[in-house]
C-alpha cells in the first residue's frame, strides 16, 4: 500500500513539473539543421556528388492504345504499385518516371527472348544520359496478352550509380 501511495505522489510531483513547465514561455532556441549530412560531406571533400535518388514516388498517367496497337505496361513493385514504364510496340521508345519526372526515352538495344511484339532485354537511354535496362520474364498468357511477373528497370546514372527497380506488367494489344 506504501509503494502505491509513494507512486501516486511520484506522478502528482511529476505532473506539476509538467505544468509549471508549460507556464514557462521562455522558449529554447533550435538548433539549425546542417546542410548537408556527414556522408554527404566526406564525398564532397573527395570532390564527389551524393547519389541522386530515381525511385519514383509518383506514376505515369493512363495511357491509352489506338485499335491494333500492342503497349508494355511495367509497374513498380511497391506499395502502392505506380505504373512507372510505358511502350508502344515498334516505336523505337518509352516513356517512364524517373526521379518524378515523366521522361521520354530513346531505346538504343534490342535482345533477349521474343515477347509478343517486344523484347525481354532493351536498353533505353534518357535525354540526360542515363541508361535504362528493361529486362524480364515472361508470365502467363491473358486475353489479348501476356503477364510480365518478374522484371526489373535497372536505371544507370552517368556517373555509373545504379538503381534496381523491381517491376510486374502487362504486353496488351487494343482489337
Amino acid at each position: 500500500m506504501k509503494r502505491i501511495v509513494s507512486s501516486i505522489v511520484a506522478l502528482a510531483a511529476l505532473a506539476a513539473c509538467e505544468s509549471v513547465g508549460a507556464a514557462d514561455s521562455t522558449k529554447v532556441p533550435e538548433t539549425p539543421r546542417a546542410e548537408r549530412s556527414a556522408a554527404d560531406q566526406a564525398l564532397a571533400a573527395q570532390g564527389l556528388a551524393p547519389a541522386v535518388s530515381v525511385i519514383p514516388q509518383s506514376g505515369l498517367q493512363a495511357q491509352t492504345l489506338a485499335s491494333n496497337e500492342c503497349g508494355l505496361f511495367l509497374w513498380s513493385k511497391t506499395q502502392p504499385d505506380r505504373l512507372i514504364f510505358f511502350q508502344r510496340a515498334a516505336s523505337g521508345q518509352a516513356r517512364m518516371i524517373i526521379a518524378n519526372e515523366t521522361i521520354d526515352a530513346v531505346q538504343t538495344a534490342n535482345r533477349g527472348g521474343i515477347f509478343g511484339q517486344f523484347m525481354t532485354k532493351q536498353v533505353f537511354l534518357t535525354p540526360s544520359g542515363q541508361q535504362v535496362l528493361v529486362s524480364f520474364e515472361p508470365g502467363e498468357e491473358l486475353q489479348g496478352g501476356q503477364r510480365i511477373d518478374n522484371g526489373r528497370l535497372t536505371i544507370t546514372a552517368e556517373e555509373g550509380w545504379r538503381t534496381v527497380i523491381p517491376v510486374l506488367g502487362v504486353s496488351a494489344c487494343k482489337p
